[in-house]
Parts: C-alpha cells; sequence; structure tokens
C-alpha cells in the first residue's frame, strides 16, 4: 500500500474544491514551497454537478440593486430560519468572487453595452445573475480547471475513491483510497481535511445531479463526529424536462425569469392562485404548486410556455436547453410547449461549518452542497449555490493557512473495509417515495423500518465501487429519514402534511 502526505487534501473537484485549490496554491505559503496540497476526484475532473449548473451565480452589480436587497431575497427564499450573519458576508464577498472567476478564465455573458448581462431568477428582486448562456456551471468548471497548477507540491488524482478515513489520537486524518483505474488501494494522510463532494441527489430515483453524487461527504462527516443538520432540506427544481416517465435534463429558472409561463394540461396558466410573484417566487413553492395542480387532474406534468419569447432570447440564452428538447423530444421550444415536473436538485442541509467552513472536527472543512452554512436557510436561493461554494472557499482558505500544518508521530490505525450487496434501486425509491416534495409522518416511519430492515440483512461481499457508493446511500438515506422525522413543523422546502403548518400550497 503506498504512503504519503500532505498538508492538505481536498476531496472534491467542482467549484468548491478547485476554488479551494486555486486559493491556495495562490498563497505565499505554496509559492514558497512550505504547503503541500492534494486533491482527489471520485471520477474525471470535470464529473461534477458544478459542471452542469445551467442558470449562473448571483451577485450584486446592477444600477438599482445592492446588498440589502440580496440580503432579503436570501432570507425571505430561506424561510428566514438563514444565519443573517453569514448571509451578510457571503453577499458582500460576492462582486469581489465574480473577479476571481473572471481572473480564473470565466467569461461571462456580456450585452450590446458591454456591460455584463445579468438576468433575474425565481425570488430575486433584482436581475443579478451572472451566466454563460445557459451553461455557465461548465463554463466555470473549464476555466477552474485550465487554472489548476499540478506541481511537486500539489497533486490532482483523478478516479480516486474515498473509502474510509480514520483521524487518530495526534490529529492526522488518514485516507483510505481507492484507485479506480488501477483497482488497487492506498493510503494519504493529512494534517487538514477539505470535504467539497457535492450533493446526495443519487438518493432519489430522479435527480438533477452527476452520478457521482452519493452524499459521499455526509457519510465521512458523520463517521468522524462531525454534527448533520437539516439532511431533510432538499430542494426539487420545479422544471424538470419530462419525457417517457423519465426526468433527463434540467430546464433553468433562467427561463422563467425570461418570461416563461407555468400551464396545466388544460393549457392554463396556474401560479396565481399559489404566489403573487408567479412563476418567479421560490423554488419550493414552485415545485409544491406544480405539484397541486398535477394532483388536481392527476396529470403526469405541467407545461412551460415560451412560445412568446422572441427567437433572438432563445437562440442567444437558452441554445442547450433548445437544442436538447430538439434531441430528446423533438419539441422547439419557440412554438411548442415544453413538459415539466419537479424533480430532486440540491441539499440545503448536510456537514454543519462555521463562518470558515471547519466542523466542530478540528481540521475538518466542509464546501459547497455537501455542507450547512446557514446561508440557505430551508430553501436555496437560485445561483446562490455556486456562489456560496467560491465563498467559503475563501473563507476556508484564511484560516487553512492560519494554521500551523505540523506532521504528528502517526499512530498506527486499521481500516475495517466494508462492502454490501445493497439494492440500490429499492433504497432510491423508498426515499423518492416517502421523502419527495410532499411527505407524511407515517410514510416516514414505513421508509425509516424497510431501509433500516435492509441494512440489517444486507449481505457482505467483495468491494465494488458501485456497491460500496450504494451502501453509502443507504446511510445516508436513514440519515434523512431520521432527521424528516424530527423536524416538528414545516418550512421552506421541508413540508410534512401532518404538521401543522401555513405554507402554500
Amino acid at each position: 500500500m503506498i504512503h504519503s502526505h500532505h498538508d492538505i487534501v481536498i476531496v472534491g473537484s467542482g467549484i468548491g474544491g478547485l476554488s479551494t485549490f486555486l486559493y491556495l496554491t495562490e498563497s505565499d505559503a505554496f509559492k514558497a514551497g512550505e504547503l503541500s496540497l492534494c486533491l482527489i476526484a471520485k471520477s474525471t475532473l470535470s464529473t461534477t454537478n458544478t459542471d452542469w449548473a445551467q442558470g449562473g451565480i448571483a451577485a450584486v452589480h446592477a444600477i438599482g440593486d445592492d446588498v440589502e436587497k440580496h440580503i432579503e431575497d436570501t432570507m425571505v427564499a430561506g424561510a428566514d430560519v438563514n444565519d443573517k450573519q453569514v448571509v451578510r458576508k457571503v453577499v458582500e464577498a460576492a462582486p469581489a468572487l465574480l473577479n476571481d472567476l473572471i481572473r480564473w478564465g470565466t467569461c461571462f455573458d456580456k450585452n450590446a453595452a458591454n456591460d455584463y448581462d445579468l438576468a433575474q431568477e425565481g425570488g430575486h428582486s433584482e436581475a443579478r445573475i451572472w451566466h454563460v448562456e445557459d451553461q455557465t456551471g461548465h463554463a466555470i468548471q473549464v476555466a477552474l480547471m485550465q487554472s489548476a497548477i499540478v506541481s511537486d507540491n500539489a497533486k490532482i488524482l483523478e478516479n480516486t475513491l474515498l473509502v474510509n478515513v480514520i483521524k487518530d489520537v495526534n490529529g492526522l486524518f488518514h485516507l483510505h483510497l481507492f484507485d479506480v483505474t488501477n483497482a488497487c488501494f492506498f493510503e494519504i494522510t493529512t494534517s487538514k481535511l477539505v470535504l467539497a463532494t457535492g450533493g446526495a441527489g443519487m438518493l432519489y430515483a430522479k435527480t438533477t445531479n452527476q452520478h457521482v453524487a452519493t452524499g459521499d461527504g455526509i457519510f465521512f462527516a458523520q463517521k468522524l463526529g462531525a454534527t448533520i443538520e437539516n439532511l431533510s432540506y432538499v430542494q426539487f427544481h420545479p422544471t424538470g424536462l419530462f419525457h417517457d416517465g423519465n426526468i433527463s435534463f434540467l430546464v433553468t429558472e433562467a427561463l422563467r425569469g425570461a418570461g416563461a409561463v407555468l400551464r396545466n394540461q388544460q393549457g392554463i396558466a396556474f401560479m396565481h392562485q399559489y404566489d403573487k410573484r408567479l412563476e418567479l417566487a421560490p423554488r419550493d413553492i414552485v415545485s409544491r404548486s406544480i405539484i397541486t395542480e398535477m394532483k388536481k387532474q392527476g396529470d403526469a406534468c405541467v407545461w412551460l410556455d415560451a412560445t412568446h419569447l422572441s427567437s433572438e432570447v432563445i437562440d442567444h440564452h437558452f441554445p442547450a436547453i433548445k437544442s436538447q428538447c430538439k434531441a430528446l423530444l423533438n419539441i422547439d421550444i419557440a412554438k411548442e410547449l415544453i413538459p415539466v415536473v419537479p424533480v430532486q436538485h440540491y441539499s440545503c442541509g448536510g456537514i454543519k461549518v462555521d463562518v470558515f467552513g471547519e466542523t466542530n472536527v478540528s481540521g475538518l472543512f466542509a464546501i459547497g452542497e455537501v455542507a450547512s452554512t446557514g446561508l440557505h436557510g430551508a430553501n436555496r436561493l437560485a445561483s446562490n449555490s455556486l456562489l456560496e461554494a467560491i465563498a467559503f472557499a475563501k473563507f476556508a482558505t484564511e484560516k487553512l493557512l492560519d494554521t500551523k500544518h505540523e506532521v504528528n508521530l502517526k499512530a498506527p490505525v486499521h481500516f475495517k473495509l466494508e462492502c454490501f450487496d445493497i439494492d440500490r434501486n429499492q433504497v432510491q425509491n423508498l426515499i423518492s417515495q416517502h421523502a419527495g416534495i410532499i411527505k407524511n409522518t407515517k410514510g416516514l416511519q414505513q421508509a425509516l423500518a424497510a431501509l433500516q430492515f435492509i441494512k440489517s440483512n444486507a449481505v457482505a461481499v467483495s468491494f465494488d465501487p458501485y456497491q460500496f457508493a450504494s451502501g453509502v446511500l443507504l446511510d445516508v438515506g436513514i440519515l434523512l429519514i431520521e432527521d424528516a422525522l424530527r423536524q416538528d413543523q414545516n418550512r421552506g422546502v421541508f413540508y410534512n402534511e401532518d404538521l401543522v403548518n401555513d405554507l402554500v400550497p
């Protein structure tokens, strides 16, 4: 087994992980050769949820907009349970963070006046969404990858799966890793561990997440003793492209921001029945409204109508959506309605961290979707996710560099590798059925009992990356259901129809 040591190890290659890596490589300590880094990617460097993010990243820029408006919009969307100190810190930092992305090579769209072409999305009172057509995440991912410097003291390992982590008595993290390409195990030790592993979308049968989003960070943080909070605050995106009973593509919120209208199967616009902000209400409200409208008639989907938008707007701002709808459904979105349905999209809860991204476990940090920072509260405001990831990458760097990296004598550790034969489809179907947009207590209890039964009766098998990830999903799914049963009121994305509430609908 190969052993190596790095001062800081980052697990995850989306905007959270790569931004942390870049900020650290720009530090004086790194340039002086006093800091060694290693970034670990579960698959290829580009296989991230960041790469699939369409809409954009929120930051105040336009005349008439200001920080207070962005703060207020974030608090309203989050059901006012956000940490306002964190919200202010992130929102105030946003413009400078956008400059960092530009400096690293992201070319955001500009308008005819050669100023940045800002879009408006649900929950935002002003246009403040910086974007690159409808493929913003991909543009950011490419820019960050191209800016990442690999050297003797900055390693990047792709197709490398974290299978266990232990913190020894001297405070050193021991990572047990599996090299997928060469089918072999090896070990890395580190003084500081950063989890930037993304979400847990694969808990659900239908999700907008990449296949690598199996909740790994939650699983390992919990093993290390970190606090996990509000895991059941799961955001569903209102408009997943629907065809053949499947969700295959995300139709960005920016299309509704540009004026697209939701209609039921009778062709009637319905959002006015649920919220005065119509299609630009926060995602939790729009998602529940769509589900309620579908239940009225027993419909499988609703329609998103963009036919009244100009072809110039569609061609310039939404080329990917236009081409995907044509390729998958042979639909011309300039002339035909788009079938949509809500789909699992984002985890608002996760590993609890402080304002520098550090957990209650000393030396363990969490950045991006895997973390619960307090920014989102009970519901994420559109395009605040990419912002949160780079913001906490910046904040965490301050503390990562502020701490002296000492290699204590390695205490012996023994890794116990467990892998079980888990029916992933069964786990996903249970969670999708009982922990979706609208839940009830009996269903949650049934799901918990079923998941615990699966776990207690699972048969041990030889190590296999897919089966290992399925076991992680099972454990994280149990944590999610347990959290849902602890919730005592409805707010934001969390909705249990057995609880007294005044949420819409």
